[in-house]
């Protein structure tokens, strides 16, 4: 690493253009930061065009259909890695955004920080590979393929019923999959975690030569349920970067509140939308939480003046 700190914020977006704008003007205002946004291609791109603006922000040309749950949310966050580190800006941090994600930080307080933890990998996960909670089990065991219009052409609840009772069958040679994933070079037991990391760059770029190199990872991978909560996970959690992980060996727990990385987040069964109500707590949380999710333009626009203001106080 050199003198100062790179940083490449990756942002998967497909609404509030508005908030994202909002988000990028807040994280760039450090002068060794840039990011990069795919925008779904179910979305028009026109808004967050004209929103977004700066010689720091790039759009992928590239963009792919992403679904709830689909692995498409994999593909489109590498093609982001990818853009990032095949330019010549040389970062040192690669942080992983979703749309409706905000910094509760100034951007002095989260370089700060990169430069002070800079080579730990920030994606925690446990092993769920041989679990016996069906919670898991079923992440692997059934074949899920989130990637198309069904939901959105089938929205009849008879529709879904018979599209979901099509999966289990299908999946029924599949239930004796024990979670490892077996390749050329060695088994690859499922981590499962928060989609939301924020890694080094010899780990991002560890992470693109790895899914080139492995096929049958990304052919199993594919069908497993919400795979952006399992295949960096897997990926960094089963290689050397292992061992610079923020913590590590973690026992298995369900839901996602157990595997904040640098966002703060609620789930009381929904990710939970933060207001102006939420300002003090969040203003509590440790200094390790930088980010929160979610916020909405229209919902949270005073908590979002509140946080930008704090930052201006260097709160």
């Amino acid at each position: 690493m050199g003198d100062y700190m790179r940083i490449a914020y990756l942002n998967l977006c497909h609404t509030d253009p508005q908030l994202v704008a909002r988000a990028a003007g807040r994280l760039l205002e450090d002068p060794d930061a840039d990011m990069y946004i795919h925008v779904d291609a179910k979305t028009d791109i026109a808004p967050f065009l004209e929103a977004v603006h700066g010689e720091r922000v790039h759009f992928l040309k590239k963009r792919r259909k992403v679904y709830w749950g689909g692995f498409n949310a994999v593909l489109a966050t590498l093609e982001l890695i990818r853009a990032a580190a095949s330019s010549d800006c040389g970062y040192d941090r690669y942080v992983l955004l979703q749309n409706l994600d905000y910094p509760i930080r100034s951007w002095q307080y989260i370089h700060r920080f990169f430069e002070e933890h800079a080579d730990t990998e920030f994606i925690r996960a446990c092993r769920i590979a041989g679990s016996h909670d069906w919670h898991f089990e079923e992440k692997y065991k059934i074949l899920h393929n989130f990637d198309d219009d069904f939901y959105l052409n089938h929205p009849d609840r008879a529709g879904r019923v018979l599209h979901n009772g099509m999966k289990y069958v299908r999946s029924i040679p599949h239930l004796l999959f024990d979670g490892v994933i077996r390749e050329k070079d060695g088994n690859y037991p499922l981590f499962y975690g928060s989609a939301q990391w924020a890694l080094t760059d010899e780990c991002a770029k560890y992470v693109l030569s790895f899914a080139k190199g492995h096929p049958e990872f990304n052919r199993v991978m594919r069908h497993v349920k919400f795979p952006d909560e399992e295949y960096f996970q897997t990926i960094v959690h089963n290689s050397p970067f292992e061992k610079n992980c923020s913590v590590r060996n973690e026992p298995e727990r369900r839901w996602l509140v157990n595997w904040r990385n640098l966002h703060y987040y609620e789930y009381p069964g929904t990710i939970v939308t933060f207001t102006e109500k939420d300002y003090a707590k969040l203003m509590q949380r440790p200094d390790n939480e930088l980010f929160i999710r979610k916020v909405r333009t229209g919902e949270s626009d005073r908590l979002l003046d509140l946080l930008d203001q704090a930052a201006r106080e260097g709160k």
